[in-house]
């Protein structure tokens, strides 16, 4: 199974906040930790449409949510001290493994492609701060293609936002920014703000806050349908991101317990000369649900 690396996410502390202390997964620390269950809901959704220019300039705050499809992942979740780096790989402290029990759609239709994704594996190496160096997927073989795509995306979605711990302590008020790149279902730069809200023991209660811009600058119209526009190249002029979000983390497990960190991006592409009077907007919607009931 090969190994392929994310970004190193920047973190920066930006409030220390009352009695900071040094805050870290301790997930593989524990002495022959049991399997963990838990669910996960993965919420995603693109809309576009081609307004008039002058429409589009009343348009540009973000929406706070958008139509979405919704996969719902059952997990069981294993964590332990990371082996030796194998190819492709890097030292790191933490070994973590999801294995996907059987997924749902919020179209029904759909619901027996992602049951033929039973047992997708994704594993990934991670620092005791939460950064993960390395992936691995392995799908099963009899699963669809249109299931594995399906589970594949939500997990990649779920591995690129998961919470990374500052490597400076933190208490009750402090705050710290997470920026990196964003795989799955969209493929966006984002900077999440971590807030603490309350520190009990390994239970941390956190909101969050977020901001998305797109990896590409340029969008390329190739459909009739978008009529003058069609075969045009548009730019990004404007994007904002409406928010909100509050999570529960048990340090001892490796995703967020419960919450909700949902965002909405609204892009503005206009044009050069000849399509001028035309934008398209955009809006990429992303949400992920903890300990949802599978």
């Amino acid at each position: 199974m090969p190994a392929f690396a994310l970004d190193t996410p920047a973190v920066e502390v930006v409030e220390t906040g009352e009695r900071p202390q040094l805050l870290q997964f301790k997930d593989a620390a524990a002495d022959k930790a049991e399997p963990w269950e838990t669910a996960v809901e993965v919420a995603t959704g693109l809309e576009q449409d081609v307004v008039p220019a002058e429409q589009a300039d009343e348009l540009g705050q973000a929406p706070a949510g958008g139509n979405v499809d919704t996969v719902t992942l059952p997990l069981t979740v294993n964590a332990a001290p990371a082996d030796e780096p194998g190819e492709g790989e890097t030292p790191a402290a933490r070994a973590v493994e999801l294995t996907v029990g059987t997924a749902t759609h919020s179209d029904l239709s759909r619901t027996e492609e992602l049951a033929s994704a039973k047992d997708f594996l994704l594993r990934w190496r991670a620092a005791e701060s939460g950064a993960i160096s390395t992936l691995k997927l392995l799908a099963p073989g009899d699963s669809t293609e249109a299931g594995r795509e399906a589970v594949e995306r939500s997990l990649l979605l779920l591995a690129s936002t998961n919470v990374v711990l500052p490597k400076d302590p933190v208490g009750v008020g402090g705050s710290w920014t997470v920026r990196n790149r964003i795989t799955g279902a969209s493929n966006m730069l984002r900077t999440s703000t971590y807030t603490v809200t309350a520190i009990d023991g390994d239970r941390v209660e956190l909101d969050v806050s977020v901001e998305e811009r797109p990896t590409q600058q340029s969008l390329s119209i190739d459909n009739e349908v978008a009529g003058e526009l069609d075969g045009s190249s548009l730019d990004v002029e404007t994007t904002s991101t409406t928010s909100q979000g509050s999570i529960t983390l048990d340090l001892t497990r490796p995703l967020p317990v419960a919450g909700q960190v949902a965002a909405t991006t609204r892009l503005i592409y206009s044009g050069t000369e000849g399509t001028s009077g035309f934008k398209v907007v955009q809006d990429v919607t992303e949400a992920l649900t903890y300990g949802a009931d599978a």
